[in-house]
Order: structure tokens, then sequence, then C-alpha cells
């Protein structure tokens, strides 16, 4: 039980730095006028997304990157 939380918290934990390193590639990229269609956390097969203005935001199957898609 104890090896679970662990393998589960430095899930969370590799997610979560993984999501805050796209926020900083997306906020200058939106403060400087660059049009961002698109942030994802993970690779593969989208798992969840949702559109918020002009970017879309998800999840995708693997999570072990990120990346956020700019136009302009």
């Amino acid at each position: 039980m104890v090896y679970t939380l662990g393998v589960v918290l430095f899930l969370v934990g590799v997610l979560v730095s993984i999501a805050l390193h796209e926020v900083g590639h997306m906020l200058p990229a939106k403060k400087f006028g660059i049009k961002v269609t698109q942030y994802f956390v993970g690779f593969g097969k989208t798992v969840w997304s949702t559109q918020r203005g002009e970017t879309e935001y998800g999840v995708k199957a693997f999570p072990l990157g990120g990346f956020i898609r700019m136009v302009g």
C-alpha cells in the first residue's frame, strides 16, 4: 500500500512539473501576442480536453511530456 501511494505521488509530481513547464511557454507566448491553439500534457491519444477561448487544454494517454501549439 505504501509503495503504491509512493508511485502515485511520484506520477502526480511529474504531471504537475510538466504542466508548470508548459505554462512557462504558454504565458509568455500569449503575452507577446502569439496565438496558442493547444496546451496538452502527455502524448498519444487524447483522454480529456476542453476548449477555453482560442486554446484547447487537455490530457493525453501517456503523461511523459507535454506540448503547446503556437501560431504566429
